[in-house]
């Protein structure tokens, strides 16, 4: 079943303009700014960490959540403790499996 909460951040004016760019970057660096339009980082990890709460209430099922490194390196924030740079710089490989237990 899709879950809408699992969505990558809409990152507004910066859509669709290369994610190696320095103003990306940049921009990347402000979580509580909304990115003109779109969501900021804080909101983002209120949404997962919402999701993984909800998840947490039924720790008896196995879920398999399927993302990419925006959603991932959220996930992985709620789990352990991370620096700005260690979760700026998190990411995983292409069809990587993490798991995680609560």
């Amino acid at each position: 079943q899709a879950e809408p909460r699992l969505t990558e951040q809409c990152f507004g004016k910066w859509e669709s303009t290369p994610r190696d760019g320095a103003d990306f970057r940049e921009a990347k660096k402000q979580f509580v700014e909304r990115h003109e339009g779109g969501e900021s980082m804080l909101h983002l990890a209120q949404r997962i960490y919402n999701l993984l709460d909800d998840v947490c209430a039924h720790a008896d099922t196995v879920y398999l959540l399927v993302a990419h490194n925006g959603i991932a390196r959220i996930v992985h924030s709620y789990f352990y403790e991370m620096t700005n740079e260690e979760y700026a710089g998190f990411g995983i490989k292409n069809c990587e499996i993490r798991r995680y237990d609560f």
